[in-house]
């Protein structure tokens, strides 16, 4: 028995040496495993964060970001995109012309018919240019200062075409279009990273953005006046926003989610992707408050403003949906002519087309409508017993 016992604990010790052997090499194997893992997962992640550059991270910590067609460095830039820094001449402009744009279409937009349409294509036009440029210019790019004031140049070059006739109908339906953009930006802006933070779903950003913006210009083309006071209300609150936000946070704010949004420049990846969208909370109250009060002011402008958004013409929206009414002093006869109730005697009433007089009666619904030219009021002359004769 002894010899037995003694057998067994000598084959124990000799067992344990490999088990141990081997529970090392184990565990070695399973950490390179994990670390292999974590690095190849953090590797995809900084791949998906700007499709279609790679960015590789060296060993001395730097990133460097590569193209994946012909396997060159892509110098990086920053993404200022003409914002400036602080309080610089290019960040004063921005937020003199978010002012100076936005009040005027949030208090009274409905009103300023030429003025306001000429605003609607001046922004269209600026938005659009600012995207281009900063999507195009490569590493070395132009001064702040020289983007600002190339593209408030466009929009005011713009805004003149918008005071003309020709763009008129432009401009009502530009204005419509960017109440629901302005809508579906400053949601999407509500959270950091974006409303959907995934590279891989960036798109989805977008695609909310181009749905508000798509009802908005169906509004604006089945109601004029609804779509005209919710265009003028939410864009003139997304630019007082926006300047209040550059006041008070400066590039770090809303200022820093629009470049985040828009700037897809391979150019700016390093940028974009360091840095990121991580607005304070100041930020995310402006945006929440401006979008509170959107529908306050577009009914406000409703109350305010009865008469319709801009003088009759015959081309407008709605005028094919106007209904032909009567004036309140004037009853159709059974030849289709209209002649006066009652017109007291000895009187004699200048002949006036209803095309001429129509500027001075708004329609019922307060949208741009008119009556045909070719009905006229008929000539009354002397009293009432020269008709008899």
């Amino acid at each position: 028995m002894v010899v037995s016992t003694r057998c067994k604990c000598r084959h124990s010790q000799q067992l344990l040496v490999p088990y141990l052997a081997f529970v090392t090499f184990a565990s070695t194997l399973l950490q390179g495993a994990m670390a292999q893992t974590t690095h190849s997962m953090a590797a995809q992640q900084l791949q998906r964060l700007q499709d279609p550059d790679v960015i590789i991270s060296n060993a001395n910590g730097t990133i460097v970001v590569y193209s994946p067609l012909t396997g060159n460095e892509i110098p990086q830039g920053l993404a200022t995109d003409g914002s400036g820094s602080g309080f610089s001449l290019s960040a004063v402009l921005w937020i003199a012309f978010s002012f100076t744009v936005g009040i005027p279409l949030m208090l009274a937009g409905f009103r300023g018919w030429r003025l306001t349409t000429g605003a609607a294509i001046g922004l269209s036009v600026a938005v659009t240019s600012w995207s281009v440029f900063v999507n195009t210019l490569d590493n070395v790019g132009v001064s702040d200062i020289t983007l600002t004031v190339l593209v408030l140049a466009l929009f005011c070059l713009a805004f003149l075409f918008g005071l003309l006739e020709v763009g008129r109908m432009a401009g009502v339906l530009q204005l419509g279009m960017q109440g629901g953009f302005a809508i579906g930006i400053r949601i999407v802006l509500l959270r950091s990273l974006l409303l959907v933070p995934d590279p891989t779903a960036f798109f989805v950003n977008w695609l909310l953005i181009g749905f508000c913006g798509l009802t908005s210009a169906v509004l604006v083309i089945w109601k004029q006046r609804a779509g005209l006071l919710l265009g003028s209300a939410s864009v003139g609150s997304f630019f007082c926003a926006l300047g209040t936000d550059l006041a008070v946070n400066q590039q770090s704010g809303m200022s820093r989610g629009l470049r985040y949004l828009i700037d897809r420049n391979r150019y700016h990846v390093l940028d974009t992707t360091t840095n990121g969208y991580f607005p304070p909370t100041i930020t995310l109250v402006i945006i929440a408050l401006s979008i509170a009060l959107t529908p306050a002011f577009a009914y406000a402008q409703h109350k305010l403003f009865k008469g319709p958004f801009c003088q009759v013409h015959d081309d407008d929206i709605e005028s094919l949906h106007a209904p032909n009414e009567f004036p309140a002093d004037e009853e159709p006869k059974a030849s289709g002519e209209k002649t006066p109730r009652t017109s007291p005697p000895n009187t004699s009433l200048p002949a006036t087309p209803v095309s001429a007089s129509s500027h001075l009666m708004p329609s019922s619904k307060g949208v741009c409508s008119t009556l045909s030219a070719t009905q006229k009021v008929p000539v009354i002359h002397g009293n009432a017993s020269a008709d008899d004769g």
